[in-house]
């Protein structure tokens, strides 16, 4: 994915591009450089010569090439709006983002001649004219604008690093993209024979799966199915197979599953069995369908247990939009919040200490990118859950009992799992952070007990999918960032259960 900059002229797309691609490693192109290069002269000479259409043919050509070419940071000439295929163009292959500053700002940082447009006129009310002509076109191609007025080039060129799409790989069939804005893009990896695509949403990511859709370039229908746990069920999953049928898919064309994380893993379940497997791509829109549900390749729905009938299947992408993430009220965000300190717990004491540091102010981009990269690793090193995926159930060996049993949110039961499953750590590991990790949690506003009948949570755990021949299997912490799984007694569950049940 490329970061495309547009603006008038003297916004920042030069200097604030160059160093937020050194910043980010990758390449810089100057669209208006490229051309010059090309025309062997300067742009005021070509144009005087040959003329405006002449010059924005050889722009066109250039930004498709660019487009087409590998990942970088892009600074496009200030006319490039003008042309539609351009913004096409652009907004197909990343993010594009329009530089602000008011004429008279500009116009102060306009050194010497050699602008076509600006060359025999006074730069701000010339500027002014510009905005005037192109602002709405701007408006109309950015997915987002950055005001540069009274900030530094260093201020300019960490924001736009941190637009920068991140691209994870998950094995060798799957990649997760994040980034501000995605999900106004084009989501569907590019491939011969697909004809149709359909979306799977959910009623409260409904205006999101709207966006999704349209950027789809094709007619795309839209399936609503029940908000989260509802949507988990065979009945619901026998209606998507005949939606999917009516829609006259096949095996070449793709499923879009936007919503959390209930919804993907039954949209998952859908594609996976549907002919015996069809594509599907995933845009996220909880935290907790960002740092855990989405990625990974898990599907399923419950049958008297939580997620019993499932299937392993890789959704060949995944978007997430951060923009979309910090728009999340506080109960969605808390639940995802607890998935991604427990992939710190097993995996990255630097996310640890993030949420540690700042809590709900934690940067969600950061805490996202951490997350689902600690889970990328594990499951590109075991995807069926042989091993080492295990440790991804941190807390979930009793959470997902407290969950069924309590009735709470999966992230709020999850949080009560890990509790339990620090204690039984101290006591079986010697986890000396004891005291740390629970405090993390707290100040998540995670709870650190559940009101439940205890013998239900028990009859859930003898049914607990981590349980085998020679027993129930926990996933403990020797230190965090240092997980293992071992078999635990009765007594220590009992002991474990006795700190986190009420009532």
């Amino acid at each position: 994915m490329h970061l495309w900059l547009i603006g008038l002229s003297a916004s920042g797309k030069s200097s604030g591009g160059r160093g937020a691609a050194a910043a980010l490693g990758v390449d810089f192109v100057d669209t208006d450089a490229v051309v010059e290069q090309r025309m062997g002269c300067s742009i005021a000479e070509f144009w005087g010569e040959h003329g405006e259409e002449a010059f924005r043919d050889l722009e066109a050509a250039v930004v498709a090439e660019v487009a087409a070419g590998p990942p970088a940071v892009v600074a496009a000439g200030g006319g490039v709006v003008l042309r539609d295929a351009n913004v096409g163009a652009m907004r197909r292959s990343g993010v594009v983002v329009w530089l602000e500053a008011p004429p008279e700002e500009l116009a102060g940082r306009i050194e010497g001649p050699g602008r076509p447009l600006l060359d025999g006129h006074e730069p701000a009310a010339r500027l002014a004219e510009l905005l005037a002509e192109r602002g709405e076109r701007y408006a109309a191609a950015a997915h987002l604008r950055v005001d540069t007025l009274g900030r530094t080039l260093l201020d300019v060129v960490g924001e736009l690093a941190r637009l920068w799409p991140s691209r994870i790989a998950v094995g060798d069939e799957s990649e997760v993209f994040i980034g501000h804005g995605l999900a106004d893009l084009p989501v569907l990896p590019e491939r011969e024979g697909r004809e149709r695509v359909v979306v799977l949403t959910q009623p409260g990511a409904r205006p999101v799966a709207d966006r999704v859709a349209a950027g789809a370039g094709q007619p795309t229908p839209i399936l609503e199915l029940p908000d989260g746990e509802a949507a988990k069920t065979l009945a619901v999953i026998e209606d998507v197979y005949r939606w999917l049928a009516g829609q006259g898919l096949h095996r070449g064309d793709t499923v879009v599953a936007v919503g959390g994380g209930s919804l993907t893993d039954a949209a998952g379940f859908a594609a996976a069995t549907y002919l015996r497997g069809i594509e599907a791509v995933y845009v996220p829109t909880t935290l907790l369908g960002a740092v855990d549900a989405a990625v990974g390749g898990k599907t399923g729905v419950n049958l008297g247990g939580k997620n019993l009938v499932g299937a392993f299947r890789h959704p060949s992408r995944v978007v997430i939009d951060v923009d979309v993430l910090e728009a999340l009220p506080d109960d969605l965000w808390r639940e995802g919040a607890a998935e991604a300190v427990k992939a710190g717990f097993v995996g990255d004491p630097a996310l640890v200490e993030l949420f540690e540091q700042h809590g709900r102010g934690a940067p969600l981009g950061e805490v996202v990118r951490r997350a689902v990269a600690v889970k990328a690793a594990v499951v590109t090193e075991d995807f069926t859950e042989g091993g080492r995926r295990a440790v991804l159930n941190y807390g979930h060996t009793v959470g997902h009992a407290v969950e069924i049993a309590a009735g709470l949110r999966h992230g709020d039961a999850v949080g009560v799992g890990m509790v339990a499953a620090g204690l039984v750590s101290e006591a079986r590991c010697g986890f000396s952070d004891r005291a740390r990790h629970d405090a993390v949690l707290a100040r998540l506003g995670l709870p650190a007990a559940a009101t439940a009948d205890a013998a239900e949570v028990r009859r859930l755990l003898a049914r607990d999918k981590k349980r085998d021949a020679a027993g129930l299997r926990m996933v403990l912490l020797r230190a965090i960032g240092d997980p293992t799984v071992r078999h635990v007694d009765s007594a220590t569950v009992e002991t474990a259960l006795a700190a986190v049940l009420e009532g």
